[in-house]
């Protein structure tokens, strides 16, 4: 499950970020600020995938790693 998570990380925030404005506009009947907290929270899964998405490092760069460790051994 752990793997699963790590590996989809990115699109369930993406998922969530595109979702929560509109379950803000549905739920503007029961709090008032309700699109306002949904469009906040939308912005910030998207920061948030951003961020872990710019710090993983690349599968190139670590295939291009491995290979060059294998070549000086």
């Amino acid at each position: 499950m752990l793997q699963w998570v790590k590996r989809h990380l990115i699109l369930v925030l993406c998922i969530i970020g595109i979702l929560s404005p509109v379950v803000g506009m549905m739920l503007i009947d029961i709090f008032y600020f309700s699109t306002i907290v949904g469009w906040i929270i939308g912005f910030c899964c998207f920061v948030t995938s951003y961020i872990i998405l710019s710090k993983r490092p690349d599968e190139e760069e670590i295939a291009v790693q491995t290979s060059e460790e294998t070549i000086k051994m």
